[in-house]
């Protein structure tokens, strides 16, 4: 990032490292650049505890997430707080808000049949007549597929999009061994 060192006074992420081939690399430009004490926030992507990797089913959940949301890879939750402790931040509070007592996240991405028809002849029609442009109809389906994935892994358990992570940069910086 073009920022002097220990410049800002705290810092946030929502949704977005989850799109970095490489956590450390963010979290460690994120701890250069904060004044020492400060708090740094992120609102993480990841697998839970429940995901389990020989479990054809949770594999298929997940890559299905990965390649509908463009991520590189998700992290499993416990990778969250260890890549942040090595680049130097100290975890304040760890927490995935996805628990209840929250709601389920997902069920807003639930959609019928006659929901997804209804809206696959709007998008259709839209596009024929030129109005929506050329690969609407493609992306709607994609769309829909990401949607049946992300459900999928919040009734699961096997996928957070609401792990919660407080870090701060320490006073004074490690010594090194």
């Amino acid at each position: 990032m073009p920022f002097k060192d220990n410049t800002f006074d705290g810092a946030y992420s929502i949704e977005a490292t989850c799109h970095a081939p490489k956590l450390e690399e963010v979290y460690a430009e994120v701890f250069r650049v904060l004044k020492p004490g400060s708090l740094y926030v992120s609102y993480e992507w990841v697998t839970t505890d429940k995901y389990r990797g020989d479990n054809p089913e949770h594999v298929e959940v997940i890559q299905g997430i990965e390649r509908g949301d463009a991520l590189p890879g998700l992290r499993n939750y416990k990778d969250i707080a260890e890549v942040a402790k090595k680049v130097g931040f100290e975890v304040v509070k760890e927490k995935d808000l996805a628990k209840p007592p929250a709601l389920p996240w997902w069920t807003r991405l639930k959609m019928g049949r006659i929901a997804y028809w209804r809206n696959h002849i709007l998008v259709t029609v839209l596009a024929a007549i030129g109005i929506a442009p050329k690969g609407t109809v493609d992306v709607h389906e994609m769309l829909f597929k990401t949607a049946d994935y992300l459900t999928r892994g919040g009734d699961s358990g096997i996928f957070s999009p609401m792990h919660m992570i407080l870090l701060r940069k320490p006073q004074v910086p490690p010594t090194q061994s």
